[in-house]
């Protein structure tokens, strides 16, 4: 939120560089949290996927019996 108010803070006393700096750094920390996110959910999805599978086996090896 910081970076928002830099940026029109920038914007408002015409400082560009200023500007692209503090949007560039918005945009940045949304994109990491984004991917943090992902990163996150794809983890879970993975481990859930493997857990099933074991669970699949153990089934079929106890109806093999």
């Amino acid at each position: 939120m910081e970076q928002i108010y830099n940026a029109i803070q920038a914007a408002a006393d015409q400082n560009a560089s200023g500007f692209r700096d503090a949007i560039d750094a918005a945009l940045a920390t949304k994109i990491q949290d984004a991917l943090e996110i992902k990163r996150i959910e794809i983890a879970s999805t993975m481990f859930n996927a493997h857990s099933d599978e074991q669970a699949e086996q153990e089934i079929v090896s106890d109806e093999d019996v």
